[in-house]
């Protein structure tokens, strides 16, 4: 048993027994009188103890039992460089140690490779058969193992941790939990897992250089290892296009195969090398990726519907200097990475129908994310008119596509009426229907609607339905909702669907109100007078024949309802066909009278034109809170808008550059300048003279560091930061941190194997732009995978730092360490009940005195015959005085003096 103390400086306090015993000193013949000898040293004794229970109680006294049973955390290397077979040995050498423990020992299993996990806490010994939890095994974390066994071990029982692994180390610093744990005298026994690799021939690193002028040829250098001779095949990939391979012949060492490919286009180029041999056993080693950015002139990819109608302005650019690109939208890459070697994109009278949502959301990433510019050219299938309102792309537009309503009532109260016989059942494409098309139709008729706008949607085969009553432009998700609800069957009675159509419109307060009606067979009944009666209300009444077998009477009943007539003769064509008719009826998305543009902010480079032609239409669109207006229209309402998105910058003109609206423009003089001006305004600002940007890549560790100076090299505080690095499945963003004047550093981690490009885009104090900035790292594969994944001198110096051993045998991982262990019983409790104990003992002595009754025998107790007493003469001497009594005696006295004069009566 070992007796140890929490708080040995309140040891002091046995000080106080010098005054208790000075006092109990001073006062002795006065106690000695009271109390007696007996009672007054008890008393001492007594008080003693309790002085001693509190300092000790205070001190947090404990005892110490020793023990012998033993805690083993096994540390239990999963990463991708331990091979099944060593895993195998791993289990083995756990179910040995096992076989040597005791019924108190304990033993916990913690798993790691990128991070640790708990397999299994503390509990009883029993043999590893399999691990359950899943760690990513891409890296080698042995300093997380090591902490989180540590956190696990129990108190009071001899602790060890076993660490299993071959020793690549390639995140943490094992050693720096290893003093820790030497610090808490926790010795780590290591056992070494032998590599066991095959011939490996892995590509160390591709060189490339970071900045090349488009005129020029990119040298690249792969550099290749083999432990082994052979044949490979290298094969060098631009931008995802396999641009080059080669066959070489490998030999055992370094190696290195050049490339030297043109560089062709302008932009960020981004190369990857892949080798490929059949003796290799090791795949994931044998490929790596480098940057080149591209020095050139500005590249622009112009995406419309119909080429030709963007010659002039291709025609324009070209002239200025500018590469293009001419695409449907169909064509254009889908990867954000690719579409970023575009400086610019441009959308030339594209309707939103013909961009598919997954280009929309990769032009967003383009712009929000990449700093890509995007402009987006006018005419009468584009902005409102083209459906762009609430798709994808809507909230990247510079401009509202809404404008403000001049009435208080709504402008438009539209009614849908759809046949659903069973006519439309039939396919219309190969793989959609009829109504299929017809669903879609009417999506696509909303989307030319604003929130000023009403919609309804009546269906009807032999009997007619509202599937959407009459209210403001509701959401997508309810008009989808509405449409699902559409199945074909039964006959055609049109006069079902228009008369309730009639009884619906009837009830709207709108400034134009409309009824269009899509059928593709003949009416069972007569309505004609239905739509004349409507058109006396002020109702319009469009008509939608699909296919060749439909009522002739339709075109009739559109010229007396006051509307159109449209024959769709392939029915993909109706979804437009509807989106068009709800624009012309609307009548507010386009404007087609002459009109000259104004200046309304003066940039450089408008200020240099003189006068700027007139043109002959427009589409309406309104300024948004971003919006920076260059030109107006002779309302006010924007023509020319700019607006910063993300690290991207977006462009609105908000009139065609065809000869529809734009004739004079297209022979003008200055129109190539002005198209060049177009392009410079979404280009990213010139950020060399301002920001830098440079990104260490140390394992999965990414530092990004971003310096700002002004152009006489003194730092600027920067303002807003805003910065993104794509490429990732996640989208992460740096979260920069100023270290030093004009200095700013962002941390973060990625795990991911690959390139990615690093884009900030910063303000100063004031909130003027000072430019983007870009650079790229580069992820490759893990030094797990490398030729040196194997580090058995970490191994050891491990076990010497905390006094373990080097592969120990399996009976001594849960013998009793060296250091002494004892299960602690704390006192304090204890001893501060026995001094309350002692407390009422203390005062009894002090205060409680009981006579002790005389148990003699009668007859020892009978009383002798006194003899008489002797007078006392007077010249008999004065009795003598006796010494002094106690309180005690005198009360003992006195209690025998009365007891012997009731024995006498």
């Amino acid at each position: 048993m070992v007796l140890s103390v929490v708080e040995p400086a309140a040891l002091w306090l046995f000080v106080l027994a010098i005054p208790l015993l000075g006092v109990i000193w001073l006062g002795r013949t006065d106690l000695h009188r009271r109390l007696g000898r007996v009672r007054l040293w008890l008393l001492v004794v007594v008080r003693c103890l309790i002085l001693a229970a509190l300092v000790l109680a205070v001190a947090g006294l404990q005892i110490g039992r020793p023990v012998n049973a033993t805690a083993t955390v096994f540390l239990l290397d999963v990463s991708d460089s331990v091979s099944p077979a060593q895993r195998v040995a791993a289990f083995d050498f756990i179910e040995q140690a096992v076989a040597t423990t005791d019924p108190d020992d304990r033993m916990a299993v913690i798993e790691f490779g990128a991070r640790a996990m708990v397999e299994r806490v503390a509990e009883p010994p029993r043999p590893l058969n399999r691990i359950d939890a899943l760690v990513a095994g891409s890296r080698t974390n042995i300093e997380d193992a090591i902490q989180l066994g540590l956190a696990i071990l129990p108190d009071a029982m001899h602790r060890r941790l076993v660490l299993i692994s071959d020793g690549g180390e390639n995140a943490g610093q094992a050693l720096t939990a290893a003093r820790l744990a030497a610090a808490r005298g926790v010795p780590i026994e290591v056992v070494i897992l032998s590599a066991e690799r095959g011939p490996d021939a892995l590509i160390t690193a591709l060189q490339a250089p970071t900045t090349a002028d488009i005129n020029q040829n990119i040298p690249l250098t792969v550099q290749i290892e083999s432990d082994v001779e052979g044949t490979a095949t290298v094969q060098l990939i631009a931008d995802g296009q396999l641009l080059a391979e080669q066959s070489v012949t490998v030999m055992p060492g370094r190696n290195q195969v050049a490339f030297s490919v043109p560089a062709r286009e302008s932009g960020f180029r981004r190369f990857e090398a892949r080798l490929i041999a059949p003796f290799d056993t090791q795949p994931a080693n044998n490929r790596a990726v480098a940057f080149t950015f591209v020095s050139g002139p500005p590249r622009v990819l112009l995406l419309t519907v119909v080429p030709e109608q963007a010659l002039a302005l291709a025609e324009a650019w070209r002239a200025g200097g500018i590469e293009v690109t001419v695409q449907i939208p169909m064509q254009a890459p889908l990867n954000p990475l690719d579409l970023r070697t575009f400086d610019a994109i441009a959308l030339i009278d594209t309707p939103a129908n013909a961009v598919s949502p997954a280009l929309q959301r990769t032009l967003t990433t383009y712009v929000r994310d990449l700093g890509g510019g995007l402009l987006f050219i006018g005419g009468p299938q584009s902005f409102g008119a083209g459906g762009w309102r609430r798709s994808l792309l809507e909230p990247l537009f510079p401009v509202s596509l809404d404008p403000p309503s001049r009435e208080e009532r709504f402008d438009l109260a539209l009614t849908l009426v759809i046949d659903r016989s069973g006519s439309m059942s039939e396919l219309a494409d190969g793989l959609r229907t009829q109504l299929d098309l017809a669903r879609e139709a009417a999506f696509q008729a909303s989307l030319g609607l604003s929130r000023q706008d009403q919609l309804s949607i009546i269906a009807f085969d032999s009997v007619a339905d509202v599937i959407l009553p009459l209210q403001p432009l509701p959401d997508l998700a309810t008009i989808e909702d509405a449409l699902s609800r559409l199945s074909a069957g039964g006959g055609t009675n049109i006069r079902s669907g228009m008369a309730l159509a009639a009884e619906t419109i009837a009830t709207a307060d709108a400034r134009i109100r409309h009824v269009i009606l899509l059928t593709d067979g003949v009416s069972e009944t007569e309505y004609a007078d239905l739509v004349a009666n409507l058109r006396t209300q002020g109702v319009t009444v469009s008509t939608v024949a699909i296919g060749l077998n439909t009522d002739r009477a339709l075109e009739r009943v559109a010229q007396i309802g006051g509307g159109k007539y449209y024959v769709v003769r392939q029915a993909e064509a109706l979804p437009q066909i509807l989106l068009e008719e709800t624009v012309r009826v609307a009548n507010r998305d386009l404007v087609e009278e002459p009109f000259t543009p104004v200046l309304a902010l003066p940039t450089p480079w408008l200020r240099n034109f003189s006068a700027l032609p007139p043109l002959q239409g427009r589409n309406v669109v309104a300024e948004r809170s971003i919006s920076r207006v260059l030109l107006v229209a002779d309302d006010g309402s924007p023509l020319l808008a700019t607006a910063q998105i993300g690290v991207g910058r977006v462009l609105a003109w908000a009139s065609d550059m065809t000869g529809r609206w734009a004739t004079a423009w297209l022979s003008w003089s200055a129109f190539p300048r002005f198209a060049a001006g177009l392009v410079s305004e979404v280009l990213p600002l010139n950020s060399d003279d301002y920001l830098s940007l440079s990104a260490t890549v140390t394992a999965d560790r990414v530092e990004i560091d971003l310096q700002a100076r002004d152009r006489s090299g003194l730092p600027v505080e920067l303002g807003e930061i805003r910065s993104r690095i794509s490429g990732l499945t996640d989208d992460v963003v740096p979260d920069f941190v100023q270290i030093a004047p004009g200095r700013y550093r962002a941390i973060t981690t990625i795990d991911q194997m690959g390139a990615y490009l690093v884009q900030v885009d910063a303000t100063d104090r004031s909130g003027m732009p000072l430019g983007t900035v870009a650079t790229g790292l580069t992820v490759n594969y893990s030094p797990e995978y490398g030729q040196f994944a194997a580090n058995p001198g970490l191994m050891a110096e491990l076990a010497a730092l905390t006094g373990g051993q080097v592969n120990p045998p399996p009976d001594l991982i849960f013998a009793p360490t060296e250091r002494s262990v004892y299960e602690v019983w704390p006192a304090t409790m204890p001893l501060i009940w026995l001094a309350l104990a002692l407390l009422p003992v203390d005062v009894a002595l002090r205060r409680l005195f009981v006579a002790v009754p005389d148990w003699r025998p009668a007859v020892i107790r009978r009383p002798q015959r006194k003899p008489p007493e002797a007078k006392p003469s007077s010249s008999a001497p004065a009795p003598t005085s006796t010494l002094p009594q106690s309180d005690e005696e005198r009360i003992a006295a006195l209690l025998a003096a009365k007891r012997r004069r009731r024995r006498d009566e």
